[in-house]
């Protein structure tokens, strides 16, 4: 059976961590092979393919012409990912692109069209759905543990600086902190996690209310600082809090807290730390805590169901719902009144 090839394409924070989880399937025996990398700066693709001993590219033309390359992995910055995505989709490459999939509504159902277009698979990175907590908390759910669902509480408070964050170098300079490129703040780039966990847990999302702040990142013109009020189809409802102002650093979390008729759940910092049920004993198990490389298993994921012709669960549609919630907060913060899904995107794009 031919191996699968796979290109990285974007050698940052996270795009290191795709090559370094790539190799490692690779060098586990799994059918694949790091076919080659590529970034905008050329020094970082020579270290990386010296070190990995694959490919460098130094333009995304020879990535998505490149016959050994089935597969890209896209970890670009935002603006970049549309574009990206669809021009590898043209000639036949199978794309997994990092969150959010599009900094707008209108490409990213372009992206959608495009795969199916071209008969090839979408998969879109949202790897806390794979943390061994989260998969429990909706088994939980799922199972009717905690009885009819009526309320959830997410919250993700972490702190990012802007000389060490939005600021930092030529490159974060160019695209972090604007609207036209990284298409929103923390909202975007940050709590679009728990948005999508909050997702994957509850089901659709019907209305959404919102509103935005910018309360301690002068230098930037998105937010980093937001809260919003969830409905969802099956009648539950969701509160979100989320900003990167939190004080002190060393504290910062993410949090979920489910509640049901019959008790309530909590996963925190990919840990399960409480569940409680009425009239239930608890196996205590359930609390142990598993460190995991989240992107090496849904990568791992991707590239089973490609080898197995199945359905990727994160697909382009459902990426998709994440961005759109995540666009209707913006949008009703800007008209000062709940907004229904879905999102007409003449109007909000």
């Amino acid at each position: 059976m031919k191996r699968i090839g796979v290109a990285v394409v974007g050698l940052g924070a996270i795009g290191r961590r795709h090559v370094e989880s790539l190799k490692e399937l690779e060098q586990e025996g799994f059918n694949i092979k790091l076919i080659g990398v590529m970034d905008a700066i050329k020094a970082r693709v020579d270290d990386f393919a010296a070190k990995y001993h694959c490919k460098g590219y130094y333009s995304y033309d020879e990535v998505v012409k490149d016959l050994e390359v089935d597969v890209v992995f896209i970890a670009t910055p935002h603006y970049l990912h549309a574009q990206q995505s669809i021009y590898a989709m043209e000639y036949k490459k199978h794309v997994i692109v990092e969150k959010p999939m599009a900094i707008t509504l209108a490409s990213a159902k372009e992206m959608i069209s495009k795969a199916k277009d071209n008969g090839v698979r979408l998969g879109v990175i949202y790897q806390r759905r794979y943390a061994d907590a989260i998969q429990k908390l909706r088994n939980i759910v799922s199972n009717n543990i905690l009885g009819k669902i009526f309320l959830a509480e997410a919250s993700l408070m972490w702190f990012r600086s802007e000389e060490e964050y939005f600021l930092k170098d030529e490159v974060a300079r160019s695209w972090r902190g604007m609207w036209s490129t990284e298409g929103g703040g923390l909202l975007m780039t940050q709590a679009i996690h728990v948005v999508d966990l909050l997702l994957y847990i509850l089901g659709d999302a019907e209305e959404i209310y919102g509103y935005i702040n910018n309360v301690s990142h002068p230098a930037v013109t998105v937010e980093d600082t937001t809260a919003a009020v969830i409905k969802f189809k099956n009648s539950a409802m969701a509160t979100l809090t989320s900003s990167i102002s939190f004080q002190p650093p060393e504290k910062q979390y993410w949090r979920i807290r489910v509640f049901g008729l019959n008790g309530f759940a909590e996963v925190e910092n990919e840990c399960l730390t409480q569940i409680t049920v009425k009239n239930q004993s608890i196996d205590t198990s359930l609390l142990e805590r598993k460190r995991e490389n989240l992107h090496k298993k849904l990568f791992k994921d991707f590239l089973i169901k490609l080898l197995n012709d199945e359905d990727f669960p994160i697909n382009g549609e459902e990426g998709y719902k994440s961005l759109e919630l995540v666009k209707s907060i913006y949008y009703a913060t800007l008209i000062n009144k709940p907004v229904k899904l879905p999102l007409d995107i003449s109007l909000v794009i």
